[in-house]
């Protein structure tokens, strides 16, 4: 804006003495006509707060957010930003910010972002004040001396809070991420121990029983040994079933060979147990890192128990993309479903 440009130069020139005056003197020195400014600027709110938006969709700052969402944060922030003009006090800005900071961090708004829109909004107010006072050039000098000051030291009281709040958040993200990965960690151990206690000990106990019944088959008449045959072959089937659920509780081939033969494995045994039809589509364009697959491998697992449970369904389709920085994972059936409003009410 090159007119306001040579209005900053004939203020230095002019009134130099305040050049390093702080907002709060210059607030006093101001006394009227500050006031003025802001009732100017609560005046014509409806109309800078939409010029204000516009400008932040334009910049293309806050994508994170969808339109209504900037327009709620422009309201607030546009109140709280005059209400430190007017009063000289930041706490209730800073507090704003602190509170904008932990609904807008964690959906990827960064720090660049939130000082944008802040000096965004410093400049639609000077150019509304420049086209208010511009026919009086000596009172325009007088409105930036007081306006500018403060609206620097709310630019930066904004984004030093903001920062603050950033660096708390993340680090204590970090920390829960530590303690999850900690105890999903232990969850993966035990899952191992308990799949080894299945596949060895109940396999060393149902052999034990096998060679029990071939004994007993030699000692007992003919038409007995029919019987003993169908208890073998049903001991076979338990065995089977155990030996299938020991890989599925944890699968070795999620170690060798990956999520998406791991899935299919997994859905075969649900398959063979409850003649649910699963079909797993989809690739992850490689290895990803292992507690990754695990984590997907546990979420699938416990939707198709879901679904075997709750879903009445007859098919079920599992379906793994991979973007740039994400994994979708997508679990869908031919079943009842439920009534979102009965569950959440």
């Amino acid at each position: 804006m090159p007119l306001i440009q040579v209005d900053e130069r004939q203020r230095t020139r002019k009134a130099p003495q305040h050049a390093g005056e702080a907002p709060a003197a210059s607030r006093r020195r101001g006394g009227s006509l500050f006031r003025e400014v802001v009732e100017h600027l609560r005046q014509h709110r409806t109309r800078l707060r939409i010029e204000w938006a516009q400008r932040i969709i334009e910049a293309r700052l806050l994508t994170a957010m969808n339109r209504k969402e900037v327009a709620a944060e422009v309201a607030s922030i546009y109140d709280n930003y005059v209400e430190a003009l007017e009063t000289g006090t930041f706490e209730a800005l800073q507090a704003y910010a602190r509170d904008l900071s932990e609904r807008i961090i964690p959906r990827g708004v960064q720090t660049h972002e939130v000082v944008g829109i802040v000096l965004l909004l410093r400049d639609v107010l000077a150019r509304s004040l420049f086209a208010k006072y511009q026919a009086d050039q000596a009172r325009l000098t007088r409105v930036l001396n007081a306006y500018e000051p403060a609206a620097n030291r709310i630019a930066t009281t904004v984004a030093v809070s903001f920062v603050e709040e950033r660096e708390r958040i993340i680090r204590q993200q970090r920390e829960t991420e530590e303690v999850l990965r900690r105890i999903n960690d232990a969850l993966e151990e035990e899952a191992k121990r308990i799949a080894l206690a299945l596949h060895d000990e109940a396999g060393q106990l149902l052999a034990a029983v096998h060679l029990a019944v071939a004994e007993a088959a030699h000692d007992l008449p003919a038409p007995a040994g029919v019987y003993l045959d169908k208890v073998q072959h049903l001991l076979k089937e338990v065995e089977a079933q155990l030996r299938r659920l020991s890989h599925e509780l944890r699968p070795p081939m999620l170690d060798t060979h990956g999520l998406m033969q791991a899935l299919e494995f997994l859905a075969e045994g649900v398959h063979q147990r409850t003649g649910l039809r699963v079909k797993v589509g989809g690739s992850t364009g490689g290895r990803l890192a292992p507690p990754v697959e695990a984590a997907i491998y546990r979420c699938v697992q416990e939707a198709l128990s879901n679904v075997t449970r709750h879903a009445k369904a007859s098919k079920v389709k599992v379906d793994v993309r991979r973007g740039a920085r994400t994994i979708r994972t997508m679990v869908t059936d031919d079943g009842v479903g439920f009534n979102l409003k009965t569950v959440t009410g």
